[in-house]
This record gives structure tokens, sequence and C-alpha cells, in this order.
């Protein structure tokens, strides 16, 4: 299953389908990339994974139903 990664790059935040190049957002503000990338995740039923601003994972949160 893929996730919605929230993420930094170039001085902004992103959101983008794990493994994926096209960003499905960009933000100047981490909590409003994070709030997208939960909504993002909760339409697709997926995993949420946020990232610090050096790539290490902060969170991960299933949105995934059974």
């Amino acid at each position: 299953m893929t996730a919605v990664e929230t993420f930094r790059s170039h001085n902004m935040w992103h959101n983008r389908m794990e493994g994926e190049e096209a960003d499905l957002s960009t933000h100047v503000i981490r909590t409003q990339a994070i709030a997208e990338g939960r909504t993002w995740a909760m339409t697709r039923r997926c995993d949420h994974i946020v990232r610090n601003a050096d790539g290490t994972v902060e969170s991960i949160t299933s949105y995934a139903r059974d």
C-alpha cells in the first residue's frame, strides 16, 4: 500500500504519494502541509507519513479501513 508523505524540500513543505515525484500540494507552513496530507491520506484510505525537516520519520498514522 502506498502512503501520503509530508516532507520538506527547497524551503517548502510538500505532500506526495510515497515513491512518486509529483506533489499533491505545496505549503509554506508545516502545520498546513500536515493537515492537507492527513486529508489526502483519509481520502485515499492509506498511511500518512510525516517527516521532520531532516528527513527522519516523525510519525506514521494509518487511515486504512479494513
